[in-house]
């Protein structure tokens, strides 16, 4: 029997089971026995980059994360399938992603949860089996909004699956303004401790600090400034494991950030866009590690990369500008990685990525430690 017999390559590639499952299954098989015993040649490494390419999903759980992946499927997103979730099928219809799943079509009958998290949990329980099937992949991005009733309720239970599958989960989740009252705030409390217990990397985003930073804006800009927060780092994260740089960073590096540290499964992710010069480059490193929508503590960072992105003329000089800076501002022991990647259309402008674990979310420290619990007279409604 010929190895081509014995190894279905698109078969393998597309299959539930893990990077390493993937790799032990045609490690030890060189495809050409006229090569050099000693060593892999050329054809046996494309194979092995087959079977190896990392899987990613990207998935939006409710309307906030169901808007969150319509927008990040018009902007353009590579080396990543889109599935949108939700118990609306108006909002399903009307949204754009690769794939849609309407859950819960037995308790919500299409209409929605009515703002109930329990009635959008009981959705996803419905549909669990389904939900298992279409969470196949490496990484797994989880986006929803807190505080309403589908994101709330069955994101966790989403999150959940995608962890007996194998799949590291990446969460990014926004929470309510003030001013959409204190139901809203108590239920996306209850989420977030939720989310916690099955997201190996959990970015909680509060819409209040974006009002810090642009002032008082209409709440429906404000929805869509956070959106378009959401989809660059989902996006940023998701182009740095798929894309090859000049100074290259691997899946390995970005896995070792998605650890949980202790029940708090928190870090930092931060981006910014510097014009060039060596003042704005210390500028715009230090925003990118002091995420102002984040307020991390930075003393507590133990890894961290930073990715570089200019064009081909990049200095050496300037990445080395940005690298020292943010070693500056984390701590002595903390382990830091670079990465360089080239893009013509950058110009003279540098864009800084910084991905940290460490620093714990003080909203994600308060909802891991409370012992409250919901009551149904809590969740249910406005």
């Amino acid at each position: 029997m010929s190895v081509d017999e014995l190894f279905d390559l698109a078969k393998l590639a597309k299959n539930r089971s893990s990077v390493r499952e993937r790799f032990n299954e045609i490690a030890d098989a060189n495809r050409n026995p006229n090569s050099n015993p000693k060593c892999d040649d050329d054809s046996y490494l494309a194979d092995l980059l087959k079977v190896l390419k990392i899987k990613s999903l990207v998935v939006g759980v409710g309307g906030a994360g169901n808007n969150t992946i319509s927008r990040l499927e018009d902007m353009g997103i590579n080396n990543a399938e889109t599935v949108n979730i939700n118990t609306d099928a108006h909002d399903l219809y009307y949204s754009n992603a690769k794939h849609k799943i309407l859950i819960g079509k037995e308790r919500c009958n299409g209409l929605g949860s009515g703002n109930d998290p329990s009635v959008g949990a009981e959705a996803a329980l419905e549909d669990k089996k389904r939900l298992a099937e279409i969470l196949s992949a490496d990484i797994i991005f989880l986006t929803c909004g807190l505080g309403g009733g589908t994101g709330t309720g069955a994101a966790p239970i989403i999150a959940e699956e995608a962890k007996r599958n194998n799949a590291i989960v990446v969460t990014f989740c926004s929470l309510p303004f003030k001013s959409e009252g204190t139901q809203r705030a108590v239920r996306a409390k209850e989420g977030l401790r939720s989310l916690a217990s099955n997201s190996d990397f959990l970015i909680p985003i509060p819409n209040d600090n974006l009002l810090e930073i642009v002032g008082k804006i209409p709440m429906i800009t404000g929805f869509k400034i956070m959106d378009e927060v959401l989809i660059r780092n989902i996006g940023e994260v998701v182009n740095l494991i798929n894309n090859c740089g000049l100074v290259n960073i691997d899946f390995a590096d970005v896995k070792r950030i998605f650890v949980k540290r202790e029940n708090y499964p928190t870090g930092l992710v931060g981006i910014a866009e510097s014009i060039g010069d060596d003042s704005d480059l210390v500028e715009k490193s230090k925003l990118a590690l002091n995420n102002p929508l984040l307020k991390p503590d930075t003393s507590q960072v133990q890894r961290c990369i930073v990715s570089v992105t200019g064009d081909h003329s990049l200095p050496l000089s300037k990445v080395d500008k940005i690298i020292s800076t943010i070693t500056d501002g984390i701590p002595e022991e903390a382990q830091l990685k670079f990465g360089v990647q080239n893009k013509p259309d950058m110009g003279s402008k540098i864009k800084i990525m910084v991905l940290a674990n460490g620093p714990i979310s003080p909203y994600v420290q308060d909802a891991v430690d409370s012992d409250k619990t919901f009551s149904h007279s809590n969740i249910v409604g406005f």
